[in-house]
């Protein structure tokens, strides 16, 4: 992860207009923001791809889908990030001190990246454990198709965890009952 952009802690409030004045996408980590620097294009496909697949299989369902310009804040921790995807089922529930940022996601998804791996496996997955609606944490190589998902049945605080290996393996989201295969999160990638 990078360094902090500002030698000051900002107040939420500060976060927000700071992201507003330039442009620009920032985590909000307790008062410390990070810049978000932009993917390679291998990451983006996977995301993108694992987002349409989402929206696909779920546009019969009351679930809404979001790509990596949504917000998700965790008020027991005061943070807020930008997952490559997310997924809320029934209503979608905004944070009153982030506005801009939902609560409640059912499902994350983060494409991993040399420089923030080590992050997402780790203290971002601790972070987003925190969320009482969410039930599934869904990690994507971008280096090899595998992918790592955690899985929080919803009647307890246990924490399942299977990888998935191989493009013509099959990923099951048990959260939200639907699966694909893993070719069609990695298509269109190897020339990139």
């Amino acid at each position: 992860m990078e360094q902090p952009q500002v030698t000051q802690r900002l107040s939420l409030e500060e976060y927000n207009q700071l992201e507003e004045e330039t442009y620009q996408r920032y985590e909000y980590h307790d008062g410390e923001v990070y810049a978000m620097a932009g993917g390679d294009p291998v990451h983006n496909a996977i995301g993108v791809n694992m987002t349409t697949i989402l929206s696909q299989l779920l546009r019969k369902k009351s679930c809404n889908v979001f790509n990596s310009d949504q917000k998700v804040y965790i008020q027991s921790v005061n943070r807020s990030f930008y997952p490559d995807a997310s997924v809320t089922c029934g209503s979608v529930d905004r944070s009153e001190q982030d506005t801009k940022a939902i609560t409640n996601p059912i499902l994350l998804v983060e494409v991993l990246s040399d420089s923030t791996e080590a992050f997402d496996r780790g203290r971002k997955f601790e972070y987003f454990s925190k969320l009482y609606s969410l039930r599934e944490y869904v990690l994507i190589s971008q280096h090899e198709p595998v992918v790592q998902v955690y899985y929080r049945p919803s009647d307890t605080d246990l924490w399942q965890m299977n990888w998935v290996r191989g493009k013509e393996q099959v990923l099951t989201l048990q959260s939200l009952e639907i699966e694909t295969k893993l070719e069609e999160i990695y298509l269109k990638t190897e020339d990139l």
